[in-house]
């Protein structure tokens, strides 16, 4: 399907409607109004002189069901951190030289209790707890995790606890989305409903608005699903609810799953307990979005937390997500009613420093360019996917609630001087990954199509190496993970005991990248044990890569 530009024209006037009369991010930014420095800074946490125990118990999937009863488990971290991050405690550790020991920790659901040695300072430690003996229920169960810690050559003893909460769910033939909290992934049966495992999954999807496209054009989702996409994201108005049951049949016989989009009324409790009633069931539900840049609208704190708990009432069987606009203003009351977190940072074509929609200056205190505090370059989407990573992993929630990335896929109008070309769109979505998202939608569709140059282009591509070469490492949970920056290339690294995957993303100028300083010191002969899958013009040799300005690329690595 071509790129519509007119569809820019549109977005403009709705983006200038939207804005009037009130702030942006808690900026003001038309020329007649004075600087108001925002406020709603997310606040870091304080440093420790000593150590700290960051002790986090979870589940390993959201919900189980009464089939996976025999085989639940729980996950237990215990890092030892120098930041007051939440639920940390001071710990007394042994002197240097020795080994650090291990915790002796209980997790207790109820009735049901399960004890296992952790070893202390590491992550992803799994405890088998047998819920068989728990009623399954909508109501969330409340799990307490204790541990007692006696330092080597130490009598005294020293105790921690923390909670969680286990979602136990009836068995059901329709729709359900699981999260594996050892990665953020999430795992479905397939999308037309007639049954079948449970299996991992990154959606790489498409926000479609239903009307004007959706509603009387059914053979987008056939165009989505030619391009390798897995997910549809059909935004409201849905005014015409047949043609949006057809729209969800269509998807499902596709294949395709379907994000159900709140944004219009999801303040409203009785319209969100209408929908959730309605579309619960569908067999390729894959998620509900309920608050779209509820920063940006400074919608009230507990607006997506009330929502939130709502549904989970109702449903449980399906994740929330919410999208959030700015870079930095009142981050922690929205993410609290969100289990998925995305960003829609589009940087691309802007000018940073000035607004060609409002003829004013954009600055950290005041402005809107289109793009919150952003510099108008791919450093701004990688910054925004690991500042949200970040700051969840602050709170407390680094297991509990995930980060997906909105690659841009539109331009050439309003703030937007230029329409990213296909190779910027895939460096979007591989910088993302390379920082922690586990999924992907973009914004918006149709784009821009006709060779492989354009998005559409290099999406028939890039979206089938997503699932079949990047996909198995981001959701194998004994995967290792490193990120690096070398000289502006930006580079994530894992490992799965057998072999390397390695993203970059060139973000500077002309550069030669040394294996070893992307942590791929151990290879000898790049031009045998490394394996070029997909490379815009960068060429490998014995010992790295040499880059150009925007190159990109996926490599795979064997010793």
């Amino acid at each position: 399907m071509k790129y519509n530009k007119s569809f820019i024209a549109v977005f403009a006037v709705s983006l200038a409607q939207g804005s009037l009369a009130q702030t942006w991010c808690g900026k003001n930014f038309m020329a007649n109004q004075t600087v108001v420095p925002p406020g709603g800074q997310f606040v870091l946490p304080s440093k420790s002189d000593t150590p700290l125990l960051s002790f986090q118990c979870a589940p390993v999937f959201r919900p189980y069901l009464e089939e996976d009863a025999k085989s639940a488990a729980f996950i237990v971290d215990s890092p030892i951190v120098y930041d007051w991050v939440v639920g940390a405690e001071p710990i007394s550790l042994p002197s240097s030289g020795t080994s650090l020991g291990s915790l002796d920790v209980t997790i207790s659901v109820g009735p049901v209790h399960a004890t296992a040695n952790v070893p202390l300072n590491t992550t992803g430690f799994q405890i088998p707890v047998d819920i068989s003996k728990l009623l399954s229920q909508k109501t969330a169960y409340n799990v307490t995790c204790s541990a007692k810690y006696s330092a080597p050559s130490s009598s005294k003893s020293q105790k921690f606890k923390t909670s969680a909460s286990l979602l136990y769910l009836p068995d059901t033939t329709a729709s359900v989305t699981k999260t594996d909290l050892r990665t953020g992934a999430l795992w479905v049966r397939p999308a037309d409903g007639k049954g079948g495992a449970f299996a991992p999954f990154i959606p790489q999807g498409f926000y479609v608005a239903f009307d004007p496209y959706l509603v009387s054009n059914l053979s987008v989702i056939d165009s989505l699903k030619a391009d390798g996409f897995n997910t549809l994201h059909a935004y409201p108005p849905y005014d015409n609810l047949t043609a949006f049951q057809m729209v969800i049949d269509k998807a499902s016989s596709s294949g395709m799953y379907i994000v159900y989009d709140m944004r219009s009324n999801y303040k409203n409790l009785t319209a969100v307990a209408q929908q959730v009633n309605t579309y619960a069931s569908i067999p390729n539900l894959l998620n509900w979005e309920t608050a779209h840049e509820p920063d940006g609208n400074s919608d009230p704190h507990n607006a997506t937390w009330m929502t939130y708990d709502l549904i989970y009432q109702m449903d449980g069987y399906h994740p929330i997500s919410i999208v959030l606009n700015c870079q930095d203003y009142d981050f922690s009351p929205y993410v609290t009613g969100a289990d998925i977190v995305l960003h829609d940072a589009y940087p691309l074509g802007i000018n940073g420093t000035f607004s060609p929609m409002w003829n004013t200056s954009c600055t950290p205190d005041f402005g809107h360019c289109g793009c919150d505090n952003c510099q108008g370059t791919m450093y701004d989407v990688k910054a925004r996917v690991q500042t949200f990573k970040d700051r969840l992993s602050i709170m407390g929630f680094d297991r509990t609630k995930s980060v997906w990335t909105t690659p841009q896929a539109f331009g050439s109008g309003a703030y937007w001087n230029s329409t990213p070309t296909g190779q910027q769109w895939a460096a979007l979505g591989l910088t993302s990954f390379s920082h922690g998202a586990i999924g992907s939608k973009s914004y918006h569709y149709p784009t821009t199509t006709g060779n492989a140059t354009t998005i559409e282009g290099t999406a028939t591509k890039l979206t089938v190496l997503i699932k079949e070469v990047i996909q198995p490492f981001l959701v194998d949970p004994t995967a290792t993970y490193a990120y690096y920056d070398y000289q502006g290339v930006d580079a994530g690294l894992w490992h799965n005991g057998t072999a390397y995957l390695l993203l970059v993303v060139n973000m500077g100028e002309n550069v030669y990248v040394p294996w070893k300083d992307v942590g791929l010191g151990w290879i000898t002969n790049g031009t045998t044990q490394v394996q070029s899958v997909y490379t815009s013009s960068q060429s490998v040799n014995a010992t790295g890569l040499n880059f150009k300005p925007g190159d990109i690329g996926i490599y795979t690595a064997t010793p």
